[in-house]
């Protein structure tokens, strides 16, 4: 059975990074501030590369344990119920989840309080309910946030969505 940790997300980020990488064949070249070298897609095909990489592993570890289980007769053949893999992964779904409100999000409310509030919750989501400290989690997710939009909007001069207050 532990197989499965590594094999369907494995499946879901790999099919997760051909869809990135495909969407990230679809950005516009930028020539705004100056010349960039590597262009605007450089970076994300990095990122979706590595994505992909890493999910290709994660497949093969999953295959390379069933394929154990099945040789050391341990392999438990089981029915796939989609609400106990939804509860067994729990904190992948709601990951999955909070980033998709955030990614909606983003361009009508901005990336200052977006960032805080998806680094806020993202964090509650994977720390265990007893180690949970709500005010260090929120000074460091404003903290965070602030610091990423300085850096990105005064030092590197991307230009990030401003949202409903203008900051």
């Amino acid at each position: 059975m532990d197989y499965k940790k590594n094999l369907f997300p494995g499946i879901v980020l790999t099919i997760f990074s051909i869809i990135y990488l495909i969407l990230t064949s679809q950005i516009k070249k930028f020539s705004g501030l100056g010349s960039d070298p590597l262009g605007a897609k450089a970076i994300p095909y990095l990122w979706g590369i590595s994505l992909l990489i890493l999910s290709l592993i994660l497949v093969k570890r999953g295959v390379k344990q069933r394929s154990l289980e099945i040789k050391n007769n341990t392999y438990v053949k089981t029915q796939l119920n989609l609400y106990n893999i939804i509860k067994g992964n729990r904190e992948i779904v709601a990951t999955f989840l909070s980033l998709a409100i955030y990614i909606a999000l983003l361009e009508p409310i901005g990336f200052l309080i977006m960032t805080a509030v998806y680094l806020f919750v993202q964090t509650l989501i994977l720390t265990p309910k007893e180690k949970r400290n709500y005010i260090l989690t929120l000074i460091s997710s404003i903290v965070i946030a602030v610091a990423l939009d300085y850096i990105f909007v005064c030092l590197l001069n991307v230009l990030l969505p401003l949202g409903i207050f203008g900051f």
